[in-house]
């Protein structure tokens, strides 16, 4: 017959049938690995039988006593989600993204006006709008030196509110940037100057919103517009209607106007953003 392997044990308990056991006998007389397999397994067993069975610890059977009536808790999931991995990434990430969108807001409520204050010739631009030149005289600044200007920082742009092409542009003796734009029908004039806008010299204005920039609008023919941001004064004098003006207005930097919290966010990311470019 073949080994007894897994038999073993029921060889020694005497599990067998009566066949099988004269037949495992008979293989036991030539087989001493069988023979030594069942030595140790009656072994085991008279040492087994003479082991005490062990008394269980008072205060296990205190336990055990107490499970009808108290069941184990169960942890709630809310305790299983908080110990978890993406759980924790998640509020690492909220946690860095709450303090941007702080320091956001900050930086975009600033009211910090920087450079002298300033009191454009408003009287000036408008009656030099229907004059012989353009813009007042000065030295002409090229149309690299213009480009240049423009990609350095400093709003020259080619175009305003879609159609308006750059005319031509001089340095004033008062050091303003003056540009002339035009389409054939419609004129605006855009002066640049460094400063923040004397409040004083806007009496006669109206604040508004335009192009999502609080500015103080003067209406009349042409109709007078400024602003500043971080250090420029605009002043825009028009005869375009005050569609394109808006439209000339969202093309410039804004000025410091937030509709609300979300604006102001938006504001102070785009001043951080600036920032991180600039350095």
């Amino acid at each position: 017959m073949a080994h007894l392997g897994a038999d073993v044990a029921a060889f020694v308990d005497g599990q067998l049938s009566e066949p099988a056991i004269r037949e495992a006998m008979t293989h036991l007389q030539s087989c001493d690995g069988c023979a030594k397999a069942v030595r140790q397994q009656r072994l085991l067993k008279s040492r087994m039988s003479t082991v005490a069975t062990p008394e269980p610890p008072p205060a296990l059977l205190a336990s055990l006593s107490g499970l009808a009536t108290a069941p184990p808790l169960r942890e709630s999931w809310w305790a299983r989600m908080r110990r978890s991995v993406p759980f924790r990434a998640g509020v690492v990430l909220a946690s860095a993204s709450a303090a941007v969108v702080i320091a956001a807001y900050a930086v975009g409520g600033s009211d910090e006006r920087l450079g002298d204050e300033i009191a454009p010739p408003f009287d000036s631009y408008a009656a030099n709008f229907f004059g012989a030149t353009a813009v007042p005289a000065g030295n002409i600044i090229g149309e690299s030196e213009l480009n240049e200007l423009d990609g350095s920082g400093w709003p020259c742009h080619e175009t305003l509110a879609g159609d308006l092409r750059r005319v031509s542009g001089s340095l004033t003796d008062d050091r303003v940037v003056a540009l002339s734009y035009s389409n054939g029908s419609t004129k605006l004039n855009l002066f640049e100057q460094t400063g923040s806008l004397d409040r004083d010299s806007i009496r006669d204005f109206e604040p508004a919103v335009l192009g999502r920039s609080q500015v103080w609008v003067r209406q009349g023919e042409p109709m007078l517009v400024t602003w500043d941001d971080d250090g420029v004064v605009y002043t825009i004098v028009t005869d375009a209607d005050r569609e394109r003006v808006e439209q000339a207005v969202a093309d410039l930097p804004r000025g410091s106007y937030s509709d609300g919290p979300t604006d102001r966010v938006r504001d102070g990311l785009d001043r951080m953003t600036a920032w991180v470019d600039a350095a």
